[in-house]
């Protein structure tokens, strides 16, 4: 199904002003907390939102995207790719707003994402890839946010939160490396898509190695610690370093 460049702006505006008022009632209803804490609940909702559209319509209705990529965009890939582009437009304008070192990367990471998925849609092609690569990206994200959540409210340490982050750790290795290269291989190397979105692809992938490589730093200093503490005999809880 394609839809005209005028009625692509137009809703892709509504979801945006949709998710940009859903911040702003959460910054209403809870005035105690700060502007990120509200941000990161709408980031939540969207996770699950796309989440749930993607796998729900990729399992039902999408063509396997493995072995038939590049194909039409059916309604029900428009749809989370609106829903999904609308959110990004919000994220960016907030990252730029509350500009700070963290924001770089989420930043470019955005800007790929919103040109993939416009040029998706205006194509009317490729709807099938970008909604699993909207899944896989989105499947690690509730475990960041709850991460964040915790930190903020106190809690460094105990075993849900260890749990949490070897988890988060764990799946994005297996996603975005693991799934994520097989994919990339499989849609550079079949001859329908257009080489604009193999581009497109292959710049989603390298921005989620440099997260992964800021994960491993991450986990190295992590875990080295508490190898430490454990050899050493220190009861002291060492947290682990920040991480977005």
């Amino acid at each position: 199904m394609e839809l005209t460049a005028g009625l692509i702006l137009l809703l892709t505006l509504t979801a945006f002003v949709l998710w940009s008022a859903l911040y702003g009632l959460f910054c209403w209803l809870q005035p105690h907390r700060s502007y990120e804490w509200n941000c990161r609940v709408v980031v939540s909702i969207h996770a699950v939102t796309v989440l749930s559209l993607s796998s729900t319509f990729g399992a039902l209705y999408n063509p396997w995207p493995f072995t038939h990529p590049g194909g039409k965009s059916n309604i029900y890939e428009i749809v989370t790719m609106i829903v999904c582009l609308g959110f990004f437009l919000f994220d960016v304008c907030w990252c730029v707003w509350f500009f700070d070192e963290e924001t770089k990367i989420m930043i470019v990471h955005h800007l790929v994402s919103i040109i993939g998925i416009f040029a998706s849609l205006i194509t009317g092609l490729s709807g099938t890839e970008v909604g699993t690569c909207i899944f896989l990206a989105e499947l690690t994200n509730p475990m960041l946010q709850f991460r964040w959540f915790m930190r903020s409210s106190g809690v460094k340490d105990g075993w849900l939160y260890e749990l949490n982050d070897f988890l988060f750790m764990m799946m994005f290795a297996v996603c975005r490396c693991g799934i994520g290269t097989f994919f990339l291989y499989r849609y550079t190397t079949h001859p329908r898509p257009k080489l604009f979105f193999k581009v497109g692809g292959l710049a989603l992938y390298l921005v989620s190695m440099v997260f992964f490589g800021q994960i491993l730093v991450f986990a190295y200093h992590k875990y080295r610690k508490m190898y430490q503490r454990w050899r050493y005999g220190d009861k002291t809880k060492i947290d682990g370093d920040k991480a977005r």
